[in-house]
């Protein structure tokens, strides 16, 4: 299985390298806002005498691209107020003519060509953005999530590769055969993929339909075949399950009919009157037999197996609130005994790892701590925040209680006064 959130970063540093002059002149433009409290108050007034809503401006990690991404957004939207800056501001102007450290001038300030080759670079970064934090910065299982944000960023591409505009258009097809090249092909993805999306109730084979329409067409060869893939896949795995754990299913599923509904006398006396019946072998047809019989001849089946239920059952869709995701791990674990043999797929295709990056090495909570933007820390905050930083990054359990800041403060504070005892 390949990672998902490494696919997504290969190609968006491609992306990011043709619009490196660009991005580094916002990033100039940035860093010099946040130099010093007068720049930022000075760029604040601007900001409300253009009647914008005010905010602050991120710097990004040139090493995450995710950040890079809010502090380019962040950016456009002042876009005026940078220009407005550029004409009525000599020390703006000033601060890009001065020299730097590899002997050329600063890059910047941002003219129309860098703004419209930012503007054409948002587009992109936001369709992977928020693939990435679907698939790399949850906290819960996501293999049933990867397939459609794959798709999702297939057909954004496709959608943009379409483009009148001819620079935007190119760069999408190039993005585009990245993408599908390192999947070995949408149409050789790992059909497991899509199987953990069917193993999602509120999605099942439906969503997965609605992704083949929507990339090979509706009605299309390519769809149906891919679809025709995907149910044998299914069928084979509830074959190769059912062969091996079919006695243990069976038995839980007679447990649960023995729980649901008893035997009633009333049931017992129909059972019997079954085996009373007779024939005068004169020309008596009963329709129950000649029913039997044509079962025998067509092969029709009186019952369906579980993945036939399961599949032609309608699909979960829950009111949920905002912020709150379907508990896919609770269905399966409150229908195990009416899915026996299901639920034990379900439990292995779930388990799968879509990603093999950490949420945090993706998207850092705790940004930067020393950075010439914040040269004024004095030791004892920089402790405090890599302190604070190292208890949000670890994995505590339910049972263990989960320090404060001001506690985790008043722990150094007494450490502090403890090395200062020594010290006398």
């Amino acid at each position: 299985m390949r990672c998902s959130a490494h696919i997504i970063n290969l190609i968006v540093k491609d992306g990011l390298t043709d619009a490196n002059e660009s991005v580094d002149a916002v990033r100039n433009v940035v860093v010099y806002v946040r130099g010093s409290g007068n720049r930022l108050i000075s760029f604040e007034q601007k900001v409300e005498s253009g009647r914008m809503t005010r905010g602050s401006l991120p710097l990004d990690v040139t090493t995450r691209w995710n950040s890079t991404y809010l502090m380019l957004s962040t950016a456009l939207k002042f876009r005026i107020v940078f220009d407005k800056m550029e004409t009525e501001d000599n020390l703006y102007n000033d601060y890009f003519m001065e020299v730097g450290d590899k002997g050329k001038k600063r890059a910047g300030p941002p003219q129309y060509a860098d703004w419209k080759a930012i503007e054409r670079l948002r587009r992109f970064l936001v369709i992977f953005y928020n693939s990435t934090l679907v698939v790399s910065a949850s906290t819960s299982l996501n293999a049933h999530k990867c397939y459609e944000e794959i798709v999702n960023i297939a057909t954004n591409l496709l959608a943009l590769s379409e483009s009148t505009d001819h620079e935007l258009k190119d760069k999408a097809e190039e993005m585009f055969k990245k993408f599908d090249k390192y999947w070995d092909g949408l149409k050789n993805i790992n059909k497991m993929l899509i199987v953990a999306t069917v193993f999602d109730p509120t999605k099942k084979i439906v969503l997965a339909s609605l992704c083949f329409d929507e990339l090979y067409g509706k009605d299309s060869l390519e769809g149906k075949a891919i679809y025709d893939s995907v149910i044998s896949v299914l069928r084979s795995s509830f074959k190769e399950y059912g062969a091996k754990y079919g006695k243990e299913a069976s038995g839980k599923s007679d447990e649960a009919k023995t729980s649901n509904s008893g035997s009633t006398p009333c049931s017992r006396e129909l059972s019997m009157i079954g085996t009373d019946l007779h024939d005068d072998g004169l020309g008596y047809k009963r329709i129950g037999r000649r029913y039997k019989e044509m079962l025998n001849e067509i092969g029709v089946k009186d019952n369906l197996d579980e993945l036939d239920i399961y599949l032609k059952e309608g699909v979960e869709n829950p009111d949920m609130m905002a912020g709150v995701e379907y508990d896919v791990i609770s269905f399966w674990k409150q229908n195990c005994t009416k899915f026996p043999i299901l639920s034990r797929i379900a439990k292995d295709v779930l388990a799968m790892q879509v990603s093999s990056v950490a949420s945090e090495s993706a998207f850092s909570t705790g940004g930067r701590i020393i950075s010439p933007s914040r040269s004024c820390l004095t030791h004892f905050m920089i402790e405090v925040l890599m302190c604070t930083e190292q208890w949000l990054k670890q994995d505590i359990s339910c049972e263990s209680r989960v320090l404060t800041n001001a506690e985790i403060i008043e722990d150094i504070e007494e450490q502090e006064k403890i090395k200062r005892e020594f010290a006398i």
